[in-house]
């Protein structure tokens, strides 16, 4: 029952010095990642950077309890950042107490959500995002993200509406930005990016974060107009809990269901992407809904803003050799020595925001998908243009605009392929003696007599008429009067239900009514069942055969074998006097 409750505990068995040492190595290196990321999404989401750190220290505590996976670093991540200022932006002031006390009541209803989603056992909801929509919506908010943080790197204040109008009105008033501040963001990302390639290994992003804070102090660069931040609280937060009210309720419930899906979505991809049969547990989605619900619901009451698992972090977090959760509580208790000893520097060395929105720039570069698209575009252009159109919405209208579009466009692209499914002709290749697509196999011969069908998908009310006019399509392309039998080869089709029988049934008794009879084979267990309790399987008794081979022998030869596995069924025959 402890196990059932906490999973992480089960990564606890047979620990040994040697999983200690390397979640010491590997905790302190995500720890040190972790300070100028979370101060820098905390600024993208417009909250003061502290608020960043709490929320790097409580939720990635109670996740190693109760969270499924090893492979992991719960945390603030850039697209929950940038849900979180497009949502509240338009309630309250960003920077405001008004707008912190919103962020955190936001944190609070997203872990109530993800925790509640989790119980109902709505783990599935994260296959309503397909890939196309995934890589457009994340390339897209990328360039937001960069696009946020653009002022802060040039020094320069300007009103814009969206990305492209903010990139316009920052080069129209190219004579505003600040050349010191220009210089400390060229500094930062040649730094960064040289290190990167040079030293990999080095974590580039705290060293440029503390030899900024020491530049900064020792020539007071903000005397020079280059914005700094010169305090955060000393210690850690009180327990506090959040002050909600109705109206608030009212107006935070789309933002929280939108950061609750797309912070569940991601980590679950993440999950997924990196799970090993030899893990001790599988990854489960249901439980990492309510492990994620309840880090949110413990980040609000310490001031922390919504956390979920980041890609760049957790690939940082396999590689530096992080073989349990234990690797996250010593960043938490990382983080927690800096807040408690370390706080007071900032006020005599401050921290440029053009180093942090460096940081950022640089942290999200990744999350833009450009070899995915160039994929896709030469894989699949009907997906590429998903992705497009995804891209496009949430570049334009807005990321929650944008998400809304990818959900849909999933959806819609779900049912699509559902009621228009494959159906192809088959015809015999003799060589082998198999059935097989007409349009792919040239030597595939064909009878005039016989028409041998494959139907690719559960047949149901939605994709009968499609299923029945593709079928009389090739009905009427037969020489008159020739056409003697017709042969659905079901082994594709994994459920029917009673519309799509019915369906059947009319479909037999029209074309017996033209001297043609209807043959099924390869039909799979379920709908066997279903044809049976529907009686279409007793009154079809004769006219179902285990394999295309059978049913052609039956009609040339008269020969009707291997009867109790055509038949076979769980579902107790029906008088012999009933009828369809």
């Amino acid at each position: 029952m402890l196990y059932k409750l906490f999973p992480g505990l089960l990564w606890l068995k047979n620990y040994h010095k040697h999983t200690f040492s390397r979640d010491i190595f590997s905790g302190l290196s995500i720890g040190v990642m972790l300070i100028p990321q979370s101060m820098g999404y905390a600024m993208v989401a417009g909250l003061p950077p502290e608020i960043g750190l709490y929320a790097a220290i409580f939720p990635p505590l109670l996740y190693a309890l109760l969270g499924t996976s090893n492979k992991i670093s719960i945390g603030p991540v850039a697209l929950d950042s940038i849900l979180i200022l497009s949502g509240l932006s338009v309630l309250a002031e960003p920077g405001s107490d008004e707008y912190l006390q919103l962020a955190i009541v936001l944190t609070l209803l997203v872990g109530i959500l993800q925790f509640v989603f989790g119980l109902l056992r709505f783990g599935f909801i994260a296959n309503f995002l397909s890939y196309p929509v995934i890589v457009g919506y994340t390339s897209a908010a990328a360039i937001i993200i960069i696009g946020s943080q653009l002022q802060n790197l040039v020094g320069a204040n300007v009103e814009s509406q969206n990305v492209i109008e903010l990139v316009y009105q920052l080069l129209v008033s190219f004579n505003q930005w600040n050349r010191y501040t220009l210089a400390v963001t060229t500094a930062s990302l040649v730094f960064i990016i040289a290190s990167t390639r040079l030293l990999p290994k080095l974590p580039n992003a705290l060293v440029v974060l503390v030899a900024s804070m020491f530049i900064a102090g020792l020539w007071q660069i903000d005397e020079y107009g280059v914005a700094v931040i010169n305090s955060i609280p000393h210690g850690l937060p009180m327990f506090e809990f959040p002050n909600l009210s109705w109206n608030q309720l009212g107006e935070l419930l789309p933002i929280a269901f939108t950061v609750a899906f797309m912070g569940y979505v991601g980590t679950i991809s993440i999950c997924k992407s990196q799970e090993s049969p030899k893990d001790k547990i599988s990854v489960n989605p249901n439980q990492e809904l309510i492990a994620i619900g309840l880090a949110n619901m413990l980040g609000a009451l310490f001031r922390a803003f919504p956390v979920s698992a980041s890609f760049s972090r957790s690939a940082a977090f396999r590689s530096a050799g992080a073989l349990t959760q234990v690797s996250a509580v010593i960043s938490s208790l990382l983080i927690i020595l800096i807040l408690l000893f370390l706080a007071p520097l900032f006020a005599s060395y401050p921290l440029p925001k053009a180093v942090l929105s460096a940081i950022i720039v640089m942290s999200v570069l990744g999350l833009f998908k450009y070899t995915e698209m160039k994929t896709l575009f030469h894989q699949n252009k009907k997906e590429f243009w998903i992705l497009m159109t995804t891209f496009l919405i949430t570049l334009l209208l807005g990321v929650q605009q944008g998400l809304m579009a990818g959900v849909i466009i999933s959806i819609l692209l779900v049912i699509h392929n559902s009621a228009m499914p494959h159906m192809t002709e088959l015809g015999l290749i003799k060589e082998q003696g198999l059935y097989r697509n007409i349009n792919r196999f040239s030597n595939a011969e064909t009878r005039d007599d016989l028409l041998i069908f494959r139907f690719d998908a559960p047949l149901y009310f939605a994709n009968k008429d499609y299923f029945l006019t593709h079928l009389y399509s090739w009905i009427k392309q037969r020489p008159s009067n020739s056409l003697k039998a017709v042969i659905f080869d079901g082994s594709a089709v994994n459920s029917i239900d009673s519309t799509a029988i019915r369906m059947l049934s009319n479909l037999t008794h029209n074309l017996h009514e033209q001297n043609i009879e209807v043959y099924f084979t390869n039909l799979i267990g379920p709908v066997r069942d279903a044809l049976t309790a529907f009686k279409l399987g007793h009154y079809k008794e004769g006219h179902i055969f285990s394999t295309v081979t059978d049913a052609v022998k039956y009609i040339d030869e008269g020969v009707y074998w291997r009867t109790e596995i055509a038949m076979q069924t769980n579902i107790d025959s029906p008088p012999k006097n009933e009828t369809v």
